[in-house]
C-alpha cells in the first residue's frame, strides 16, 4: 500500500502570502490506479482521509484542488490545496515542507492543479551505491550490506543493519524530476579526509557537520545538515541527470550515524516524508519488520542529532567542517 502526507497550514493560500505548517497526517492510497486527480477518474476514493480531523467528505473529489508555489527557506515549494477552510489541507507535490515551516510568497491566483503521479511525490533520503562505510572489518560498499551485518555507529560501537532499501532511478527518470539528482560532496570539502573521496547522496541526506557560529545561534556544536543546504556550486554541486543513480536506505532499531567515505552521516530516519517516497513492495516490507511505522511517533520519534534547515546551512555554509572525534560526545 502507498503513503502520502497531507499537511495542515494555518491560513488559505489564496488569501495569504505566507502559510505555516501546522500538522502531518500519513495516510493511505486507496485508489485503484496511479494518479491524484479532482475528481477520480472512476468516481472512486483516492485516500483514505478517516484519520485527517475535520477533512470534508471523502477523496473522491476534494474541496478545492489549485496548486500553488512558494518557498521554504528560498528553495521552491510547490503544493495541491485540498481543502481551503476549517481547516486548510496540502500535499507537497515538489520541494519540501515539514511542519513548522513557512512557505512563503505563495502565487495568490486561483490555478486548478493538475493530476499527479502518487509515485513522484516527494522525496529520497539516502546513499548511493559505491560508497564506501566503516564496518568492524573495515570499509565495505554499502550495496553489499545484508540484514544484520555490523557496522561502526558514533559512539564507537556496532550495530546490526535490520533493514535495506534501494530505489534505482533512471536518467530518464531524473531528466524528468531533476531535484532528485545526487548532491556530490566533493573530496575534502568539509576537511581533509572528509569525505575522503567524492560522495553522493540523495539531496535530502544529512551530514554531521559542526561549527562555532552554530553553537552561538543554536546552541549545538554539532547537527545534521541536508545535503541541498550545503551546495555551493564548487565543492558540493549537484549532479546532472546524466546517468543513472542507484540510491540505498540503510535502516537501524533507532536512528544513527554512520561513517561514509570517512565522513559522519546518517542512517535512513523513517518520519512521514521519507516514507511518502517508497515504492509500495518497499514500504510492506518495512512495515512488516516495524510495525509501529504504520502510526506516527515511533521509536523513531527524534532524531540523533538536531537538524538543521537548509536556510540555516547556507547562513552558515562559510563556517561549517566535519566535526573530529565521535560526534555525540559534544
Amino acid at each position: 500500500m502507498k503513503f502520502v502526507t497531507i499537511l495542515e497550514i494555518n491560513a488559505d493560500p489564496l488569501s495569504s502570502t505566507n502559510v505555516t505548517v501546522l500538522n502531518a497526517f500519513q495516510v493511505a492510497v486507496i485508489d485503484n490506479d496511479d494518479t491524484l486527480e479532482d475528481p477520480d477518474a472512476d468516481g472512486g476514493a483516492q485516500l483514505d482521509v478517516s484519520g485527517v480531523p475535520g477533512f470534508i467528505g471523502n477523496s473522491t473529489n476534494f474541496q478545492t484542488f489549485e496548486t500553488y508555489s512558494g518557498t521554504v527557506g528560498g528553495s521552491p515549494v510547490t503544493f495541491t490545496l485540498l481543502q481551503f477552510s476549517n481547516p486548510q489541507y496540502i500535499i507537497v507535490t515538489s520541494g519540501n515542507a515539514n511542519v513548522g515551516d513557512t512557505i512563503a510568497n505563495t502565487n495568490n491566483t486561483i490555478v486548478t492543479a493538475p493530476p499527479v503521479d502518487y509515485d513522484t511525490l516527494p522525496s529520497f533520503v539516502c546513499f548511493t551505491a559505491g560508497s564506501l562505510i566503516l564496518t568492524p572489518s573495515g570499509e565495505q560498499r554499502i550495496e553489499t550490506l545484508r540484514p544484520g551485518d555490523p557496522v561502526i555507529v558514533a559512539d564507537g560501537s556496532s550495530r546490526p543493519v535490520r533493514w535495506i532499501g534501494r530505489r534505482h532511478l533512471s536518467s530518464a527518470e531524473l531528466r524528468q524530476s531533476p531535484r532528485f539528482c545526487p548532491i556530490r560532496i566533493g573530496k575534502d570539502s568539509l576537511s581533509p579526509g572528509c569525505p575522503a573521496r567524492d560522495l553522493l547522496v540523495s539531496p535530502q541526506h544529512r551530514i554531521v557537520v559542526s561549527s562555532h557560529q552554530m553553537q552561538l545561534y543554536f546552541g549545538d556544536r554539532v547537527m545534521l545538515a541536508p545535503a541541498k543546504g550545503l551546495v555551493d556550486g564548487q565543492s558540493v554541486t549537484q549532479d546532472p541527470p546524466d546517468q543513472d543513480v542507484e540510491y540505498i536506505h540503510i535502516l537501524f532499531d533507532q536512528h544513527e550515524l554512520v561513517q561514509v567515505e570517512g565522513l559522519w552521516s546518517e542512517t535512513f530516519f523513517p518520519g512521514d516524508t521519507s516514507l511518502d517516497a517508497m515504492a509500495r513492495e518497499t514500504k510492506r516490507e518495512l512495515f512488516e519488520l516495524f510495525p509501529e511505522l504504520m502510526s506516527r511517533g515511533g521509536p523513531f520519534g527524534e532524531t540523533v542529532l538536531p537538524v538543521l534547515k537548509p536556510r540555516e546551512v547556507q547562513m552558515l555554509h562559510p563556517t561549517l567542517r566535519a566535526p573530529a572525534g565521535n560526534p555525540v560526545a559534544f
